[in-house]
């Protein structure tokens, strides 16, 4: 076995829990670990030049001692170095591998010495915690600048621009996550509020960091270096197209024969949770014998689907096979309905909502509403046709839509936290001035009637929600709702990274002894095993991201080639 020395270096003023996970890394690298610990002339200038850094504790023949006790550890020497780097000590040591932590960068010198030496650079070992900056999408269903959520948690909203078009500006979606569509930035460094003032560079993307520091992502999602989901905040002003999303044979396949549309092999189970009572949704296929009460109200969806296949639904009542048959076929005959069809009987459809019969059924006159809503937004567009065949769900906040895949559905209205396997991949139908692909629609889609897919939560503490499924493999959520003055400690996931979103409120994160306040549409990730404590100052709401612990009980592949 070849002998590979790794050196790793810190002040470990005081030694605590992250200095420990950060040693054990660096010890898997090689077969030897020494530790540079900083001296009392680094630390004492340390100190100067960072007034709120806080007081020296141990002098370093102490700290030297305590990092020499870890089991971790082959051997511990003070630096001899004078100024801030470790670069004299090193070029002593002259080891195979420099492992630097996540709260301090290399210093020019230190790169200088294993350069010249040979010596492999390994970087961020350390990390616990990355602050991001969320990527923004400006899809032009999103609510105004103004008025969405998404623009008020990132600090974009501007009341004093209501009569400049700028205002009018669209805030639709944010994206926390490395997905290549809009990847999070990385703002700070490490765990330490010592290091808070120094950003790294603006375009170090969440995917930089993975692809130089896999280590945070945990031993069994490291070789990926993706997260396998992707966490989101959508403010909806306007509906969204009509659409599904492939299952991962499909997602292949149509990933092959067109990656300029299908950007990935992979599928994109998704759940959506209001953030207000307003939010309203199409999922999946009503039960059918309400579907054939619909058309039997709006007769012009009748005569695009056409009398036999209104008559064969009917028939097919009570008998699930028959059911899914019958579906199958009216809807790939309104799906192929000629334009002319479309735009002649969505006139007339419109024109009845509008001056409704007053004997209808509640349901009726609110499908009415919602036809003079979709109309009003996409004039004579098939999806209005599609719509009256599924689900129109009106959910208060909390409440949890789970769209699995193949399943047809579309968010109309409202605010949502949404979390999905780390996919882009929509077949779209309607309600949309992009590509329709109707065959491939018609063809994947589940025809099953009955119910919206919910995910009720279950309460693990106070406090504490858990969105989950057992269907659900890549991911799972926890709201985290904390009274002024309330604090949760908790493991998220120990085998892979969480992603946090601080929805409202202000209050600290705390991880191993270091504290970082966090306030509104604040955004971080938490390296794999970290374990914070979250407090809040005012009442706060926090939603995280992970992966269930059973993902880890299988072997795992790239999310891009599953």
């Amino acid at each position: 076995m070849t002998k590979r020395v790794v050196v790793a270096s810190g002040y470990f003023n005081p030694l605590h829990y992250g200095h420990v996970s950060y040693l054990e890394k660096a010890r898997d690298l090689g077969t030897s670990l020494i530790v540079i610990v900083n001296n009392d002339l680094q630390a004492a200038k340390r100190k100067s030049d960072r007034p709120h850094g806080g007081d020296m504790t141990l002098p370093a023949r102490e700290r030297v001692k305590l990092v020499r006790s870890l089991q971790c550890v082959d051997a511990a020497v003070e630096a001899v170095d004078e100024d801030e780097s470790v670069a004299v000590t090193l070029q002593l040591l002259h080891p195979d591998i420099f492992a630097n932590g996540g709260g301090q960068t290399p210093t020019k010198q230190e790169i200088q010495v294993c350069q010249r030496l040979n010596i492999q650079m390994v970087d961020g070992l350390g990390i616990q915690l990355l602050s991001l900056a969320p990527f923004t999408q400006h899809y032009d269903w999103g609510k105004p600048r103004n008025e969405s959520i998404i623009a008020a948690l990132t600090g974009q909203q501007s009341p004093h621009l209501t009569d400049e078009p700028d205002a009018a500006k669209p805030f639709a979606e944010m994206w926390m996550g490395d997905h290549p569509s809009g990847p999070a930035r990385v703002v700070s460094p490490g765990t330490s509020p010592r290091n808070a003032d120094k950003t790294v560079h603006r375009a170090t993307s969440l995917q930089d960091v993975f692809n130089k520091t896999p280590s945070v992502l945990g031993p069994q999602l490291q070789d990926s270096k993706q997260l396998p989901f992707l966490l989101k905040v959508l403010s909806i002003h306007k509906a969204l197209s009509i659409q599904a999303h492939p299952d991962k044979e499909l997602a292949s396949r149509l990933h092959l024969e067109r990656p300029h549309i299908y950007k990935d092999p992979n599928h994109k189970p998704e759940i959506a949770i209001a953030l207000t009572d307003d939010f309203q949704a199409l999922c999946g296929f009503r039960p059918v014998p309400e579907i054939i009460e619909i058309l039997e109200h709006m007769p012009e969806a009748a005569v695009i689907i056409g009398p036999d296949s209104l008559e064969n639904l009917k028939a097919a009542v009570g008998d699930s096979s028959a059911e899914s048959t019958a579906l199958k076929s009216a809807y790939a005959r309104l799906m192929h309905a000629s334009e002319d069809d479309v735009i002649n009987q969505i006139q007339l459809l419109h024109s009845r909502a509008l001056q409704p019969p007053q004997s209808v059924p509640p349901k009726i006159k609110e499908l009415y509403e919602l036809i003079c809503k979709l109309h009003a937004q996409y004039d004579n567009d098939i999806g209005i046709f599609s719509a009256l065949f599924m689900n129109y769900a009106r959910l208060k906040v909390g409440e949890c839509l789970y769209m699995a895949q193949n399943v047809p559905h579309a968010y109309i209205a409202g605010d949502i936290v949404e979390c999905m396997a780390c996919s882009d991949n929509v077949v779209r139908g309607g309600l949309t001035p992009k590509f329709k692909d109707v065959e491939v629609l018609c063809d994947m889609l589940r025809y099953e009637g009955g119910p919206p897919a919910t995910v009720i939560p279950s309460e693990l503490d106070r406090g504490v929600k858990l969105y989950a499924d057992p269907d659900i493999e890549e991911f799972q959520v926890m709201h985290l709702h904390l009274e002024a003055g309330g604090r949760q400690h908790r493991l998220f996931s120990s085998e892979g990274p969480a992603m946090a979103l601080n929805l409202k409120g202000s209050g600290t994160v705390t991880i191993s002894g270091e504290t970082r306040d966090i306030g509104p549409g604040k955004v971080f990730m938490l390296a794999a095993g970290v374990e914070p404590e979250i407090q809040a100052m005012t009442e706060m709401d926090v939603f995280v991201a992970c992966c269930p612990p059973q993902y880890f009980r299988t072997p795992q592949v790239s999310p891009q080639n599953k």
